[in-house]
């Protein structure tokens, strides 16, 4: 379902289930490592910028 959302670009609902995921007391040490890998990645996309684009 975070991979869905993900691709719909609703990345604060992502981040959520990826949270939750990786805090969820039955988790294993893989999940929680790509939960949170993910919840990078989506952080890193939300604050690219372009610098050559805003300084024409």
């Amino acid at each position: 379902m975070a991979e869905r959302l993900r691709r719909e670009c609703r990345f604060g609902d992502a981040i959520n289930i990826f949270r939750e995921a990786a805090s969820a007391p039955d988790a294993t040490d893989e999940i929680r490592r790509k939960a949170l890998a993910s919840v990078e990645l989506i952080q890193e996309i939300n604050g690219f910028v372009n610098v050559d684009l805003m300084n024409p």
